[in-house]
């Protein structure tokens, strides 16, 4: 055998050698095998919670960027109305201001100009007048519900601490007073009441002789309104339950818009108003004297003349049935 073919076969020493060296670095890997094996299983059995920790860490940050930019676009929408405000006052002042000098311009052109006297003197008068109209009756500043509810809400809660604290019932009527042609609210000390006189419910604790005569008297949140409505309304006041209610369901769904649905049904016979309230957006059932409910009998009692009582009876949220009563007999009179 020549030399090159014995150089490309092992020897015999080489080969128990290089054996030895194989089996020594298997051991080694077996040796290693369990403690990577642990360390990947502890890597996998940590690997969830420090997910859920990123996953709470990146809700917060989004809950805290919604609440930030929520902030933002109120603090832009508020910025908005003002200047929206601004622009529209400005749009009116200026119209009034052209109109006027028109007007001024008319009633001095009069004085030069004399025989178009008449004509100019007529175009200066509708001059100035539109200015003053533009000027004074341009749209005002409306109060968003909410608002009003809430200021609305804490006369009512104190009226009806009032009422607990003296044991009141809680009976409400409604009675006119002709003289200054208003309504007081009279809440009676006692079931079996009866009406004080118009100058006794003139006074907030009504003390009369007669125990059954005493109670609380105040002017009902429906007074305000009726006279909104009393400045608005076409045509005269109703003196019949139909026409009434038919005036009053109008108001509050079209002038007022503090409802959304109002179907009356009346009674003259039994001398009974019941009016279905829909989407009621101020005041609730629970609320004391609460802003339908008292328009409602405010306008009844002010149109038929005589003592109206109220019930206000809660059904969905929203929604609740007003209830009139009166004598028959005062209304046929």
């Amino acid at each position: 055998m020549t030399d090159e073919s014995q150089a490309g076969v092992p020897s015999n020493e080489s080969r128990p050698r290089e054996a030895a060296s194989d089996g020594g670095r298997a051991d080694e890997r077996r040796a290693r095998g369990p403690a990577n094996a642990t360390s990947s299983t502890e890597g996998e059995r940590t690997s969830p919670a420090g997910t859920d920790r990123e996953d709470a860490a990146d809700t917060d940050d989004s809950d805290a960027g919604n609440a930030e930019e929520i902030a933002s676009l109120r603090r832009e929408n508020a910025r908005l109305r003002r200047r929206y405000e601004r622009l529209r006052r400005g749009q009116y002042r200026k119209t009034a201001i052209v109109l006027l000098g028109l007007g001024i311009a008319g009633l001095v052109g009069a004085v030069l100009f004399p025989p178009v006297r008449d004509v100019l003197v007529v175009l200066g008068a509708i001059g100035v007048f539109s200015a003053a109209v533009t000027r004074y009756l341009s749209p005002e500043q409306f109060i968003p519900v909410d608002v009003g509810a809430t200021v609305f809400g804490a006369h009512a809660s104190n009226h009806a601490a009032i009422v607990d604290e003296l044991g009141l019932q809680e009976t409400t009527v409604y009675v006119p007073d002709a003289e200054r042609e208003t309504v007081r609210l009279f809440v009676p000390e006692h079931r079996d009441y009866a009406l004080p006189s118009a100058a006794e419910l003139r006074d907030t604790f009504v003390v009369a002789d007669e125990e059954t005569r005493r109670g609380l008297a105040v002017t009902p949140s429906g007074v305000g309104l009726f006279e909104e409505f009393d400045r608005n309304r076409d045509g005269p006041l109703g003196t019949d339950p139909g026409t009434l209610a038919r005036q009053a369901t109008d108001a509050l769904v079209e002038l007022f818009e503090l409802v959304e649905t109002a179907n009356a049904e009346t009674d003259v016979e039994d001398g009974r108003l019941t009016v279905r309230i829909g989407g009621c957006r101020f005041g609730s059932a629970s609320t004391f004297d609460t802003p339908v409910a008292s328009f409602l009998a405010v306008t009844v009692a002010r149109g038929l003349d005589t003592p109206v009582v109220t019930e206000v009876t809660p059904e969905a949220e929203e929604e609740f049935v007003v209830t009139c009563r009166w004598e028959p007999a005062s209304a046929e009179e």
